[in-house]
């Protein structure tokens, strides 16, 4: 997948947060949400049902309004002309309850799917006229039905718009039109469901907020993928509080089939158990049953009409089941497709009720838009699902003089077509999406919202962030990226090993992790050392304790994964078995290592191309005699002379590169004898400088001679520190005293402290990565390597 960053304003957020007075984290999320001032925050975390807008801003409202009140004074015959799916039925179930509650004589109709298709036609038109209806009212459809209300004003029949779809450029000539996306209307939340603009109107009508019918209004929401933002926020809060309270007999009769009884309901749970089951009714059936179930207050009859949806959904995803595996042949048959960048796919032996779901499944294995066409007597009825970056509804909308009809959204949207007509849809489609769509729009893409490190999460923070949901579409579960995690532990669970589960730390900070539907990746986990990961943070709750988890949604190798190999004994055997898995590059620093290990190791030849080989690090921190991105692991044989050494020898090594650690006692001992000896103490200084005042001058064999060659390794350096202080001099070849020169300190010449500060380095090296523990070790590593890593993120 191709991470992604959100940006935010780190300025704006760290006001925020300190303004609220909850962590930065919380305070980025909530302007990531364009939440940026107190106020937009305070009404976004504290819902409340006073914070509704006024219902009679929407345009036509009034007109409505007064239009019903009158219907249901003189006792007219009132139709609420509804939809087959969860956002429609229960904008139906709403609406009746509602009139039925002011009194009116009112019934409600479901246009059959596969008979009638989405939307007015004129045959129930007609139909309601001759069966005594003087009002109908449409929910979650009509904005697009210019013909059938041309055809009800014709016959009499005054008609009511309620629709959050979006309008065409020629609006119906209907009594009224409540739609917050109609030309002209102020209303402030544009992006209501069908059943929020519903909710709306009965707000109108009982002059109060109707909070009986929150439940309904938060399924119909989160089931129609409407943003959880504004009001649909509210609907869902409060919502989610009835349902998970006091349900009515129906909804109570759902959540005990879908085996969610006793668990605390949330807006997932809406969008992946209660919403399908209402959506199924329509889908293989009559949604009526689903109207029925919701408006239902008998306990029996409740239960009878769940199972019924139970069983239906269950048949729906066998169906599903078998379209989703003919599509993908039939595109495995057609690679020229997917170079295409968009699927159009046709049968004529689909269910026209299923093919959005599989639509939907399509888009996750294949990631293009995708449109599936169901034939039946030469007409198609087609279900179409996008990506970010194609808008679905323009570009039906660029392909209308095509279709019979279309209406949708930016990622989701429905249209009819002639069967004759499929082949062009396709092409002109296809050359929309070569245009619209580059390559990387054609990699998933995983939004990121901050970065965090694991010691900085514990309960408190979670909680905060919990209290930022209900999360669902337009209001997503935060994602945190968090780098060089290191792996303590992993295996995969469930009932057929579909899941993987790991352990996850940094320094002594700990987290459970699970990955879902990924158990096969086991194998790949097992390689690694170091984890960079992208997941939900969670409470897991269990016998009354809470733990931090995260729910992983993708994973990587940190780009450099290091294994703590130090002060093993079988170090000879370990290399000879480890290069016969994978070549090898034993890194070696020092001159005596180098040698020592070209006398002790036989590396197999391997690919040619790809060879086993011994290599010596310069002091830059470059490596000798290995071809440019030699993708071998790599072993660190020996200590390097300073961390910056190591460093900068990290940052040559390609990414994803395996780092082994095989230094033993051995390599501390001699490193820390050459930290020791590279500078004599102040006693030899003293010792060389009187015998060179003595002979007043001396070549460096004399001096050596002089003072029986003891300080021989390091003569002509000591030599160079008396230069730099004045105490001597050098003359061909020759060394001179400077009699009477200034008394000084040592520290006062360079090339002193430009050896102090080696050696200083030097035992550094020897602590952090000689002596320090697995984890201070491994945490320096993290530190560093994460400067020098290959940026995964954009």
């Amino acid at each position: 997948m191709r991470w992604v960053m959100k940006d935010a304003d780190e300025t704006r957020s760290q006001a925020l947060a300190e303004e609220l007075g909850v962590p930065v984290a919380v305070g980025r999320l909530l302007v990531q949400r364009n939440k940026v001032t107190v106020e937009e925050a305070q009404r976004f975390l504290y819902p409340d049902k006073h914070a509704f807008y006024d219902p009679f801003i929407m345009k036509d409202m009034g007109k409505a309004v007064e239009r019903i009140r009158r219907a249901i004074k003189e006792r007219e015959h009132i139709m609420v002309y509804g939809d087959y799916d969860a956002d429609g039925a229960t904008a139906t179930s709403m609406l009746y309850l509602a009139l039925k509650e002011l009194g009116a004589h009112v019934e409600y109709y479901i246009p059959d799917r596969f008979a009638e298709g989405y939307g007015l036609n004129e045959a129930a038109i007609r139909m309601a006229k001759d069966q005594g209806f003087s009002l109908v009212i449409t929910v979650d459809n009509g904005i697009s039905a210019n013909d059938e209300v041309r055809i009800a004003s014709e016959i009499g029949l005054d008609l009511i718009i309620t629709d959050h779809h979006t309008p065409p450029e020629q609006l119906p000539e209907a009594y009224a039109i409540l739609n917050p996306k109609q030309p002209g209307c102020p209303y402030p939340d544009k992006m209501l469901a069908g059943v929020g603009v519903v909710f709306k109107l009965v707000h109108a009508l009982f002059d109060r907020v109707p909070e009986e019918y929150f439940e309904l209004a938060a399924i119909g929401t989160v089931a129609d993928l409407a943003p959880l933002d504004d009001e649909n926020r509210l609907l869902t809060v409060f919502g989610l509080e009835q349902l998970n309270q006091h349900p009515r007999a129906g909804i109570q009769a759902l959540i005990d089939v879908s085996g969610l009884a006793g668990r605390k309901l949330t807006a997932g749970h809406i969008g992946f158990s209660l919403g399908p089951r209402i959506n199924a009714a329509g889908r293989l059936d009559s949604a009526t049953n689903a109207v029925e179930l919701l408006i239902t207050e008998d306990p029996l009859r409740a239960k009878e009409l769940a199972l019924f949806l139970e069983e239906q959904n269950r048949e729906r995803r066998e169906i599903g089941d078998v379209i989703f595996e003919e599509a993908v042949q039939e595109v495995e048959a057609h690679p020229e497709w997917l170079e295409a960048r968009i699927l159009v796919l046709a049968s004529g032996h689909w269910n026209a009720g299923v093919i959005g779901i599989v639509a939907s499944r399509l888009v996750e294995r294949y990631y293009r838009p995708v449109l599936m066409i169901s034939v039946t007597d030469g007409m198609g009825k087609g279900s179409a699902r996008s990506i970010q970056g194609f808008h679905l509804y323009e570009a039906l909308h660029a392909c209308e003089d095509l279709l019979e009809h279309y209406g949708g959204h930016k990622m989701a949207a429905g249209f009819s077509v002639r069967e004759e007509k499929i082949p062009l849809l396709r092409n002109r489609l296809q050359a929309l999406a070569q245009e619209w769509l580059t390559e990387e729009d054609l990699i998933p893409q995983l939004s990121i919202d901050a970065q965090i490190n694991l010691p900085d999460i514990d309960i408190s923070l979670v909680e905060q962030i919990a209290a930022l949901g209900p999360f669902g579409f337009g209001n997503p579960s935060p994602r945190f990226l968090m780098q060089a995690l290191d792996l303590r532990g992993y295996r995969a669970v469930g009932k057929e090993q579909e899941h993987l589960q790991m352990t996850l730390g940094q320094g002594v900070a700990q987290i459970g992790c699970v990955a879902f539907q990924r158990g096969t990746e086991v194998e790949q986990v097992k390689e690694c050392s170091q984890l960079d990961v992208v997941g939900e943070l969670a409470i897991n709750e269990w016998n009354g304790q809470k733990r931090l988890q995260l729910i992983v949604h993708d994973w990587r190798p940190s780009s450099v994964q290091v294994f703590d190999l130090r002060d093993r004994k079988d170090r000879v055997q370990w290399v000879e078995q480890m290069q016969r898995k994978r070549p090898l590059l034993l890194a070696c620093f020092s001159e005596a290592a180098y040698h020592e290990a070209k006398r002790t190791f036989c590396l197999y030849p391997w690919e040619e191309q790809v060879p086993s080989l011994i290599v010596r690090v310069n002091e830059n921190g470059t490596i000798e005699g290995a071809p440019e991105g030699h993708p071998a692991d790599v072993v660190v044989y020996d200590l390097p002379y300073s961390l910056e050494q190591f460093q900068a020898f990290v940052s040559h090594l390609h990414n994803g590169v395996r780092l082994y650690m095989l230094q033993g006692e051995k390599e501390y001992q001699q490193a820390l004898r050459e930290a020791n000896d590279w500078i004599p103490d102040r006693d030899a200084f003293a010792h060389v400088f009187r015998t060179l005042k003595r002979l007043e001058k001396a070549t460096k064999e004399e001096l050596l001679s002089a003072i029986h060659r003891t300080y021989a390794e390091h003569l002509e350096w000591m030599m160079q520190v008396f230069i730099e202080l004045g105490f001597a001099y050098n003359h061909k070849n020759t060394y001179y005293v400077v009699k009477d020169a200034e008394k000084r300190s040592l520290t006062e010449a360079k090339s002193y402290r430009e050896r102090l500060i080696r050696t200083e380095r030097r035992k550094r090296v020897i602590e952090v990565i000689g002596h320090a523990s697995r984890e201070e070790m491994l945490a320096w590593l993290q530190e560093f390597c994460l400067r020098y890593r290959e940026d995964f993120v954009s």
